[in-house]
């Protein structure tokens, strides 16, 4: 929660700082070119900083509450890390290491605007990337298999923005996380047996 927090406080700063800052060298420059007058850096800065101060609260005052919507919509009160931006579930799988391997890939295709998915056999690790969409640039998921037992496997996977600077996901990578945990769970399907032939 402190994190998100200082995510949001990080946001008004940034918005303040960077439309502020354009709005005031513009009032620099139209009151030094047109005006010619002595003040001009002061009225930019005082200017500049109250505009941008709220640009960035009108800023924060929409987006943090579609935030906070999709995220408890999607989390219904379940999960203790809702407000981190990286999420992760992790499982008990019970089959061989290729099954599990298997499942996880086909779970990872699942994810909404996956486009790219990777296993490694040999480390027992899966990668998925996803493309752009309204709410996040994209975001990386990992998955990791770490034996129990004999045919007994503890399955986690992790979803990240791929950007550093993300304020606000929309509960994207709770809903990436989500969707690979139901897909791995759903039962693989039976391989069709051919039609009797008949002479």
């Amino acid at each position: 929660m402190a994190q998100y927090i200082a995510r949001i406080i990080r946001a008004i700063v940034v918005g303040a700082l960077g439309f502020g800052g354009g709005i005031g060298l513009l009032i620099i420059i139209v009151f030094l070119t047109v005006k010619g007058d002595q003040n001009a850096f002061e009225y930019g800065v005082k200017w500049g900083f109250e505009i941008g101060m709220v640009f960035a609260i009108l800023m924060v005052a929409v987006l943090l509450p579609l935030d906070l919507f999709l995220r408890m919509n999607r989390a219904k009160g379940e999960h203790s890390q809702l407000w981190e931006l990286e999420q992760s579930r992790e499982l008990i799988f019970e089959g061989s290491s290729k099954e599990a391997m298997a499942a996880c890939r086909k779970a990872l295709l699942m994810v909404p605007y996956v486009h790219q998915v990777s296993d490694d056999t040999e480390h027992l690790t899966a990668r998925a990337s996803t493309g752009a969409s309204w709410r996040s640039p994209g975001e990386d998921l990992e998955v990791e298999i770490n034996p129990i037992s004999e045919n007994k496997w503890q399955v986690k996977c992790v979803s990240r923005s791929r950007s550093k600077n993300v304020v606000f996901d929309y509960a994207k990578n709770f809903e990436n996380v989500e969707t690979w945990f139901k897909g791995i769970q759903e039962p693989n399907d039976p391989p069709q047996s051919s039609p009797p032939k008949t002479a």
